[in-house]
């Protein structure tokens, strides 16, 4: 059984402030601090390099949504929809993500360190050339995802669909896949050398080997 790895929680203050003019205080904003948004729909918000620091979403929908480079720091996303966002080049540190939808979302060339993503539904998304530092991975479906080449260090998958997913030059080395779905996994041999699998997973990872298995 996958054992969780520790991290820091999210830290905030006490009263966090609601919003009260979406326009000064979100769209146009260079940076939002100490925020309590709930219950709206961010639309067009296309920054490179913004701050987003101790703020909790909640029920908030993601629409043609860009935060390249985004310094996310101290943030929770419940119930949000952040579909085909993108996080590229972003250092996320001390986030959580849980319950949301992050179909299509990018999070290529970013640093994740701390950072929760419990029952998401990340179809689709890129992590490619990610670099992930003490991150639990739990009943999420990534079905089709891509982690190409992405530098792990303290990351568990628990109860999560990678179906069809690509790892390529990602290594899972000492990586516990036995309660996560793996069919058609793409990746090296090289990659899943030294990760954790039952019996039946390493039976279909080994057609990764061309081998013809007969009775």
């Amino acid at each position: 059984m996958s054992k969780l790895v520790k991290i820091q929680k999210p830290k905030f203050i006490d009263d966090l402030e609601d919003i009260n003019n979406m326009y000064e205080e979100i769209i146009i904003a260079d940076k939002i601090q100490n925020k309590l948004i709930e219950n709206i729909t961010i639309e067009d918000k296309k920054d490179v390099g913004i701050t987003i620091d101790s703020c909790i979403f909640r029920n908030v929908i993601f629409n043609k949504c860009s935060f390249k480079n985004v310094d996310l720091l101290d943030a929770k996303f419940e119930n949000c929809d952040l579909s085909n966002s993108n996080f590229s080049g972003g250092s996320i540190h001390r986030v959580e993500f849980i319950n949301c939808k992050l179909l299509g979302a990018t999070f290529d060339e970013s640093n994740l360190k701390d950072v929760l993503f419990q029952k998401v539904l990340g179809k689709y998304s890129n992590f490619s050339f990610a670099k992930f530092k003490s991150v639990n991975i739990i009943e999420c479906n990534f079905q089709e995802g891509i982690f190409q080449q992405v530098k792990n260090e303290k990351i568990v998958l628990k109860d999560t669909d990678l179906t069809n997913s690509y790892f390529n030059k990602t290594s899972l080395d000492k990586i516990d896949l036995t309660t996560c779905e793996i069919s058609g996994i793409d990746l090296e041999i090289d990659d899943i050398g030294g990760a954790i699998v039952t019996a039946i997973q390493a039976l279909d990872l080994t057609r990764m080997m061309r081998l013809v298995i007969t009775c």
